[in-house]
């Protein structure tokens, strides 16, 4: 019996010299690691329907064109192929800070992106669904219990009740991070 094996196609776009093992670094400068060196605000070399999966870590925050670069990940993408993400949340110091970043992400971002969006979905075809999303605050040492249980606390609070966490005065408790993982829908 001659079978093919198909070797599944994992890309790690924005890797820089920390690409995941086992994936296809892309970026745009030619750095030890990269294999792909592409703009990804000008397409993806890659034909419709044949990545299985995309890790984008502190790229997307750079990005001009965020509806066209999710267009190109969803094309290259099978159906449930995932796609994880990880940018700056908004109102952290960091995100406004480096003359780099282009644009902001709140817990509602992706959103827009969604079926069943209770916000403006008409701006792309793309769709995903939001298997998981999460504010992320910095994590102390548990050796300092008080910091550690502050910062517990607030994460707790701003994952359970996002939109209160954003739209309240509970903001100014500046998160670090939003982590996200889409999964592709083409049905």
């Amino acid at each position: 019996m001659n079978r093919i094996q198909r070797k599944h196609i994992l890309l790690d776009i924005g890797c820089g010299t920390n690409k995941q093992q086992g994936y296809v670094g892309i970026d745009r400068i030619k750095l030890p690691g990269v294999d792909i060196v592409c703009d990804i605000e000008h397409g993806l070399p890659f034909k419709d329907n044949t990545v299985d999966g995309i890790r984008v870590i502190q790229v997307l925050e750079h990005v001009r064109n965020l509806i066209f670069v999710l267009e190109e990940f969803w094309r290259v993408c099978k159906d449930d192929a995932e796609i994880e993400i990880l940018v700056p949340y908004w109102n952290r110091v960091g995100a406004f800070r480096d003359p780099t970043h282009v644009r902001f992400f709140t817990y509602r971002t992706f959103d827009h992106f969604t079926e069943n969006s209770r916000f403006p979905n008409f701006y792309s075809k793309a769709r995903f669904e939001i298997a998981y999303q999460k504010i992320k605050f910095i994590r102390p040492e548990k050796k300092k219990i008080l910091a550690y249980i502050w910062e517990t606390l607030k994460d707790k609070l701003a994952n359970r009740f996002p939109d209160i966490y954003e739209n309240t005065w509970l903001k100014i408790f500046s998160a670090r991070h939003l982590e996200v993982r889409l999964v592709v829908k083409k049905c």
